[in-house]
């Protein structure tokens, strides 16, 4: 079987002893697997160093600081031009290396991505580019999907760290990629696999809310954008929080974010009757609510 020398493949994982062997073994199975797989064990507290390291990848142990952390630390650890990332909790297809490969060569490309196959969420078909404005607007990059160009990471200093970020860290490193002016290749098909846990950060909707709004702020701080794309932003932010907080009844926080969106802006009907039954004792359910694209 041909390997990869260009590609090596990163995997954070924290506490993930019973999930982390399948995402090595997808990666080992590949048509073209890459040269190396590392795991990077942010911390873990149970037997996840042992199981990567039987089911073959190199790991790397450190003390817990996110997955911008382990990503920054796994892909130091080795010289790859090209680096696949692939949280632990997913799984890559095997041809995901060999389809990705054919666009390495286009030299203004920092990332490849393609669409991920999510139980229960119908599948969406994604563009086939992306910049910074349709970024901004929606993060349409699945993390684990991702062949990222190592030169283009060092170029703009890697993953952010910080840790009020975790959750939308990858997010932030899209958007100051394209606002680089590094471009994007969109591949219209399911190349792996994302399998939540109930621990999942897409699960966990207070904190992605709070994550995303940092984010932005940090972003202001980071690209020097203007007032007025904060501004919408948040607002968008706020409302669409606001909604998907009240869907899954946490009422004071969807309160909290849906007032401070009728603050910056209008917020429509359906918004204005939700903030309204957060209010009433009874605070009864209104209408049917999807979750926010868990892309975000």
């Amino acid at each position: 079987m041909p390997v990869e020398p260009r590609i090596a493949a990163v995997i954070p994982a924290y506490n993930a002893a019973a999930i982390v062997a399948a995402a090595v073994e997808s990666l080992r199975r590949q048509t073209i697997p890459p040269a190396e797989i590392i795991v990077v064990d942010d911390g873990s507290r149970d037997d996840t160093s042992a199981v990567a390291a039987r089911a073959g990848a190199r790991v790397i142990r450190q003390e817990n600081g996110g997955p911008a952390a382990a990503r920054n630390r796994g892909i130091a650890a080795t010289n790859a031009e090209w680096i696949a990332l692939l949280d632990a909790d997913d799984i890559s297809y095997p041809t995901r290396i060999e389809r990705q490969r054919h666009w390495i060569e286009e030299t203004q490309t920092a990332v490849i991505s393609a669409r991920s196959f999510i139980a229960g969420v119908p599948g969406v078909t994604v563009p086939r580019a992306a910049d910074f404005a349709s970024l901004w607007r929606r993060n349409t990059i699945r993390t684990s999907t991702v062949l990222l160009r190592r030169r283009a990471w060092e170029e703009v200093g890697g993953f952010d760290e910080s840790r009020a970020l975790i959750g939308v860290e990858d997010y932030n490193l899209w958007l100051r990629l394209a606002h680089a002016g590094w471009t994007f290749r969109l591949l219209d098909e399911e190349l792996a696999e994302y399998r939540p846990t109930e621990a999942s950060l897409t699960f966990q909707t207070p904190r992605f809310a709070a994550a995303e709004l940092a984010n932005v702020a940090r972003l202001a701080e980071q690209l020097a954008l203007s007032p007025e794309m904060i501004d919408r932003k948040e607002f968008e932010l706020y409302r669409s929080y606001g909604l998907e907080l009240f869907h899954f009844r946490h009422f004071a926080l969807a309160r909290r974010y849906l007032r401070e969106a009728a603050r910056r802006g209008p917020i429509g009907w359906d918004a204005r009757l939700r903030l309204w039954a957060t209010i009433l004792p009874s605070r009864p359910r209104v209408g049917s609510l999807h979750r926010s694209d868990p892309s975000r």
